[in-house]
């Protein structure tokens, strides 16, 4: 928003600008704009962003202003402009030009910018022969190349970066120093003479003698074999998409046998030769970003070899982002799996020598440099949500994190508070500066290589932002590592958030909703998060805001014999439903063959006699157990939500018009919490498997009864908690069928939806939500509440 002081008989203006507006070439932009309109002045970056000063008029500030938001560099991005009128003691040392000022000591802004693509221009300079950075896989310019991976410390200057220790030559000297010249302050500025290199190795080390590294590479990926490669974030591990030999191996050494490959191909024109495309998609596989996109598959496209997503009705597809994958792609023709390089239950390889210790045993070839990768930062992947056509994030990283919200209106902007977040897809979140300060994906910290890295990013966040938390906020799992350190660590107080209350408040905060604002209904659909009674929730309807949620809906509690058992396995889950349900699972042993040669009458013990049987009311379990009634991995699954997104997969599949019914969902009043009723839609399940009802039907009417009759219990429970809108929240809501059908039902009601967009509805949204809810409970220092 530009917002302009009242005027008097000033001598010019002092503009502040907020924002993204540093590292990112706004400072050059506002002097060639300033110079093309004759205007004197200077321009120099602040602690809070970048400050204008101009020697002019009110008519040519409103012009310079226009001007400026529309020629804005492709990362920049203003959150707000302000001109206050100044005298001629306030533009002292403004000469009759414009100038590009020095920011003075302790001036520097706290944002970090982002990694970004490779830019049109140096694209072209990287396939032209007669330009002096032909082929160089290290190309960059203001525009472009890497920030946050290579960022070591603020202010953001090449000396404490990564590539401190690569001088500028002549050439890149007098392009850093010419205002005119796309790569004037370009920190990462580098070319072939003065640069980073690149070469290859074999898996024992060996340095191979090669005229062209990236035509070597291409042919061990033509032959099959597999490529470690060190991209801008941390290392991947590459081959060739369309080898069904090649794709199995990579899938034994990484040890996953199943979970979706992302898929990099050479050009749009390429991926749309396997996948569909909309405008809306294209803009984001070509923007600056250039995540990973869920895409449908070309119906009678080509195709992909069958393994590299054997469960997802998506593909994981993105376009080339650096110069060197860009060279490599061009070589190769072909789409290639690219994905994260790393051993079982470790974080992605971001360090030569571990490269070599770890990946030795899986690739064939690497193609390494030696500039160095600061910060850790995978892909980020993301969607686009087919009724409104924004872009959904489901895994913050390369090129979206970190992530920088403004605190909504209502919010103290001078709270030092950390949020650790959840185990699952961790992130964490800092409050800055009236800015919430969201992390890349970590992984699961239950992993301890994984936690040691999360604790490494933390400590270089807390140095990047010069923090120190006040507060310390997480979860009130007591079993969670996260939770386990917070309450450990006598440094500062703790506050403990629940899990779903932490997931509506992510949703919120991403929306600006304020403080204050009316109370919303949340509806949290999740695997299992510990509830405020000690049970494990996962299927909540919860009313209220930040400060405070009350319970007012769930799915029926189920028990889950075996604890976690049941989480690896979807069977029990299956056998602990039919029971609640009144069925003898014996008796459905010709449906369900999968429990043939299961303890039945165990099981059914356990459950009796509350024996290693909690309660949840998981939205995740009961898909879980419809996926394995339908043979969708009842056995045992390799990774999160398998059997739900398999099951997700076949609702896909089916006539996008439902022929027969929808399963039932009544809802039960309770004098607490109403409950959502799972058992009657069993008996119509099985009557439909005895009829030959087809399996994709069967979960097509699943997903949709579902959805009905959340609804439902929604609007029965609005005539005594009174809301105009609900926030769609939770791990299951990236199940598109079921939020789609949600948003649907609820707006034909004339309710407003909010859905997540900016940061994930999954457990790496968490940590935003503690931090809100953490800032609404104890807005004073040290934890104290006001």
């Amino acid at each position: 928003m530009i917002d302009t002081a009242e005027k008097g008989s000033e001598a010019g203006y002092r503009v502040h600008v907020r924002g993204h507006v540093q590292g990112v070439g706004f400072r050059p932009c506002v002097w060639r704009l300033a110079q093309a309109m004759g205007l004197c002045g200077d321009v120099c970056n602040t602690s809070a962003g970048v400050e204008i000063r101009l020697r002019c008029s009110a008519g040519e500030l409103e012009r310079f202003e226009r001007a400026l938001s529309r020629k804005l560099p492709p990362q920049a991005r203003i959150e707000s402009l302000y001109a206050e009128p100044v005298s001629a003691v306030d533009l002292a040392g403004v000469g009759q030009d414009f100038a590009i000022r020095s920011s003075k000591p302790g001036e520097e802004s706290t944002w970090v910018p982002q990694d970004t693509a490779t830019c049109p221009e140096c694209l072209a300079e990287l396939f032209d022969p007669h330009n002096r950075r032909y082929r160089y896989p290290f190309t960059n310019c203001t525009h472009c190349g890497p920030r946050f991976s290579l960022i070591e410390a603020l202010p953001y200057d090449r000396k404490l970066t990564g590539m401190s220790s690569f001088d500028l030559c002549r050439d890149c000297i007098e392009e850093y120093s010419d205002p005119e010249d796309r790569r004037f302050h370009a920190q990462i500025n580098a070319c072939e003479k003065c640069g980073p290199r690149l070469w290859l190795e074999s898996p024992d080390g060996t340095v191979l003698t090669v005229d062209d590294p990236v035509a070597k590479a291409r042919d061990q990926l033509l032959e099959g074999g597999i490529l470690a490669l060190k991209g801008l974030g941390g290392f991947h591990l590459c081959c060739d998409a369309g080898n069904e030999a090649a794709v199995m191996r990579l899938r034994s050494c990484k040890q996953r046998p199943a979970k979706a490959l992302a898929v990099m191909f050479p050009s749009l024109a390429h991926m749309e030769e396997f996948a569909l495309i909309s405008p809306e998609e294209r803009r984001v596989l070509l923007s600056p970003q250039a995540p990973i996109l869920l895409l449908r598959p070309r119906p009678q496209g080509k195709s992909l070899a069958s393994s590299v997503a054997p469960d997802s009705a998506r593909l994981g597809c993105f376009l080339p982002y650096t110069p060197l994958h860009h060279l490599l792609l061009d070589a190769f023709s072909g789409p290639l799996v690219m994905t994260s390089g790393n051993g079982s239950g470790l974080p992605q390889v971001i360090d030569n020598d571990a490269a070599r210790q770890q990946l030795a045993g899986m690739a064939d070839l690497f193609l390494m440099h030696n500039r160095p990768i600061v910060c850790r930062v995978d892909d980020a992947v993301v969607r686009l949500q087919r009724a409104s056509a924004q872009m959904e994030v489901l895994r913050p990283g390369r090129g979206l994190a970190p992530v920088s919200l403004p605190l909504p209106p209502g919010f103290a902007n001078d709270r030092k508070v950390m949020a650790l977040g959840a185990d699952l897809k961790n992130t964490f979140c800092l409050a800055v500066d009236g800015q919430a300060v969201m992390s890349q994906y970590q992984g699961n910290l239950q992993q301890l290589a994984v936690n040691e890295s999360a604790l490494l990013a933390r400590q270089h966040f807390a140095e990047l932002y010069r923090f120190e938390p006040r507060l310390i906020v997480c979860d009130q799992h007591p079993a969670y590592v996260s939770t386990q350190m917070a309450l450990a660590s006598p440094e500062c107080p703790v506050l403990q958030v629940q899990h779903h209350h932490a997931h509506l408040a992510s949703c919120l905060g991403q929306h600006g909703y304020p403080l204050h604002g009316r109370p919303v209904l949340g509806i949290c659909l999740d695997g299992t998060g510990y509830g405020d009674n000690g049970q494990l929730w996962g299927g909540e309807l919860l009313y209220g805001g930040y400060a405070e949620v009350k319970r007012v809906g769930c799915l029926q509690p189920v028990a889950l014999p075996g604890g976690e058992n049941a989480i690896r396995e979807p069977w029990r889950v299956l056998v602990a439903q039919l029971l609640h349900a009144g069925i003898d699972p014996a008796a459905t042993l010709h449906l369900f063959p999968i429990l043939e040669d299961k303890p039945l009458v165990v099981i059914k013990g356990m459950i009796d006699q509350g024996f290693n049987s909690p309660l949840s009311s998981s939205a995740g379990r009961l898909f879980d157990a419809v996926a394995a009634a339908l043979g969708c991995y009842a056995e045992g699954i390799s990774y999160e939500a398998q059997a739900a997104v398999a099951l997700e997969t076949l609702a896909l599949d089916s006539s996008s018009q439902l022929m027969g019914r929808e399963y039932s969902f009544p809802f039960v009043q309770g004098t607490a919490c109403s409950h959502l009723d799972v058992r009657q839609h069993w008996h119509e399940l099985i009557a439909d498997l005895k009829s030959g009802r087809s399996k994709e039907e069967i979960a097509r009417a699943f997903h949709l009864g579902l959805s009905k009759g959340i609804v439902d219990l929604a609007l029965h429970v609005r005539q005594e908690f009174p809301y105009s809108s609900v926030v769609l929240s939770g791990g299951v809501m990236q199940n598109e069928l079921i939020v789609e059908q949600l948003a649907k039902r609820f707006e034909s009601e004339h309710i407003e939806v909010l859905r997540h967009q900016k940061v994930p509805c999954n457990d790496s949204g968490v940590s935003l939500g503690q931090l809100l809810v953490a800032l609404a409970q104890c807005p004073l220092e040290g934890g104290q509440h006001a």
